[in-house]
């Protein structure tokens, strides 16, 4: 089998970290699977295994109202131009069996002309959308059932990569009934790899993460004021939209984002987190204690929703961003610690194989 995925992140990484782990599953399996990524160059989040097609990148600012390119500058039609000119040829090229445009038409409306160069040019392959567990529910009239519409004319099926128990599609977007067969639940899209288990970096220590986006400065500031009220050693784990301070408290460790993050985290009292999709995956994995801040810059509620639903079956904490305070942030982990370690065991991280094999069968249904 020959599977394209087309994904472009556009704040953080998240969109890009969870389509690689997919597509290097189906690599692993055997099969030719080709990730086209217009989002920055993000070598963490990139495929391992599955090959990598950069396009001219784009990035957006927090509220997601304008495109920048590499340069900074505001993305304009020679920039859309060229990508979209680089995946129809990839497409030509490559000519996939079946092509998975990530949130694509749950969202990234702005790029429908990309995706749909590239839903036409893979010329009858399987046409799949690849979706997070909760969606950001349009505020525009007939957004939605635009978004339904490009479903039913163009897509042979929606893998949706999340748990019913803990976190339902219809919760966020509920599907009419028409398009409900479409759905496909995949599980979480993660594993329970630590990685390296050496060092110490992290025992005992309350571990600050903010994504490898630009939103979590709030947090970043209010873990420094917390660390002031606070007689544990803090580690600040900051991305490279955040500028590495010198000015810290005696207790404070900063440095930038780092490949053995799970590790760190495993080892931890507490971590202070974001979170989306990937975050949640990396805590249930390691298992660890967690004070979640969620982004709700501009109306977002996803990272809310998934906060909600980790809070009310496994006990995590909240500080909303409304509320974050080096105060609030301090007795959030007061309490976080004084609980029991959170029992993740029953949510399964297998959806990446599980993906495979739901494609498999699919394809081979097609005949």
């Amino acid at each position: 089998m020959r599977i394209a995925f087309l994904v472009t992140h556009l704040l953080g990484t998240g969109h890009l970290a969870r389509t690689a782990q997919i597509a290097d599953a189906f690599a692993t399996a055997g099969h030719e699977a080709l990730v086209l990524s217009g989002g920055v160059p993000a070598p963490l989040a990139a495929p391992k295994a599955a090959r990598l097609q950069q396009l001219p990148a784009i990035r957006s600012d927090a509220s997601f109202t304008t495109l920048t390119d590499a340069a900074g500058d505001v993305a304009g039609e020679a920039t859309f131009a060229a990508r979209i000119e680089a995946i129809r040829a990839a497409m030509r090229d490559f000519a996939p069996d079946a092509l998975v445009t990530e949130l694509f038409p749950f969202g990234r409306r702005k790029l429908t002309a990309e995706f749909q160069a590239g839903i036409e040019a893979a010329q009858g392959a399987l046409i799949l959308c690849s979706i997070r567990d909760i969606l950001q529910m349009p505020r525009k009239p007939g957004r939605k059932e635009e978004a339904e519409d490009r479903l039913t004319r163009s897509y042979d099926g929606i893998l949706f990569h999340g748990d019913p128990a803990l976190a339902d599609l219809d919760a966020s977007w509920p599907l009419p009934e028409g398009l409900q067969p479409l759905v496909r639940a995949t599980g979480y899209i993660g594993d329970r790899t630590i990685g390296d288990g050496s060092g110490e970096d992290g025992q005992g220590e309350i571990v600050v993460a903010a994504g490898g986006g630009a939103v979590g400065q709030a947090v970043f500031k209010a873990a420094i004021k917390a660390a002031k009220l606070s007689d544990v050693p803090w580690r600040l784990l900051v991305g490279r939209d955040h500028a590495v301070r010198t000015d810290l408290p005696s207790n404070v460790v900063m440095e930038p984002v780092r490949p053995d993050f799970r590790a760190v985290l495993s080892r931890c009292q507490v971590g202070v987190l974001q979170c989306g999709y990937n975050t949640a995956m990396d805590v249930i994995a390691t298992g660890a204690r967690a004070v979640f801040c969620p982004f709700e810059g501009d109306g977002e509620t996803e990272q809310l929703q998934r906060t909600r639903a980790m809070s009310e079956r496994y006990g995590t904490g909240i500080v909303r961003e409304d509320e974050l305070t080096g105060e609030s942030l301090a007795e959030a982990v007061r309490l976080a610690l004084a609980g029991p370690k959170p029992d993740y065991s029953a949510l399964s991280l297998d959806g990446a194989a599980r993906s495979v094999g739901i494609v498999e069968a699919m394809l081979e249904a097609q005949g």
